[in-house]
């Protein structure tokens, strides 16, 4: 029997289980456990949820290669507008139940990008609501660019609507809290949200 497959930018995305597990660590069907960023990622214990400590910052290279000294430089002394706009999302939402004035408030992190890329900024913030924000890389850019029309960080609002739309779809939803149990089970340490178990699919599907 064929494994069940998530539809993500109106295309289906197959083997996600298997993508998911190999990508945590655990046994799948191509050989033995192997290690990914789950581990120096997802493993390590965010911070207080509102304030950016150096472990947030650290913790991202695993999936943001070649950070740069303005980088750090930036979460040393000059995030607080980040900050602020991170205190003003609640902690408790899934993205795909999120309403309108949230969803543009997550949208609003491209006006925050400058001297750090999008990119990092939204690693660093899914750091501290892995519910609500997406991670913005060039894999999630590419899978879901048929339905935005959009390259690089111009692509943030319509990709956040594109992946809210198919975390609330029905046909995702038993999957992707069936595949964030299954982690659980295996790795007490840690639960991904069901934004992180899509974003962990769609990366894992060009390795």
């Amino acid at each position: 029997m064929a494994e069940p497959a998530l539809l993500c930018a109106e295309r289906w995305l197959s083997d996600p289980i298997d993508r998911v597990r190999r990508y945590c660590g655990l046994e799948w069907s191509g050989g033995p456990p192997e290690t990914w960023a789950f581990r120096y990622f997802d493993l390590v214990p965010a911070t207080d949820p509102d304030w950016i400590e150096p472990v947030d910052v650290l913790a991202c290279a695993a999936l943001h290669p070649g950070l740069s000294r303005d980088d750090l430089a930036y979460f040393d002394r000059s995030s607080g507008d980040f900050e602020t706009w991170l205190a003003g999302l609640p902690i408790d939402v899934d993205l795909a139940d999120a309403d309108a004035d949230l969803i543009a408030e997550v949208c609003g992190l491209l006006f925050l990008s400058g001297p750090v890329g999008l990119s990092l900024l939204s690693k660093v913030a899914h750091r501290k609501r892995p519910r609500l924000v997406p991670m913005l890389d060039r894999a999630i850019i590419d899978r879901y660019r048929p339905v935005t029309g959009q390259r690089g960080e111009q692509a943030w609002p319509a990709l956040v609507t594109a992946i809210q739309q198919d975390l609330g779809d029905d046909r995702n939803r038993a999957l992707l809290d069936e595949i964030a149990s299954l982690v659980q089970a295996s790795v007490l340490a840690a639960v991904p949200s069901p934004l992180r178990v899509v974003d962990i699919a769609i990366w894992m599907e060009g390795v």
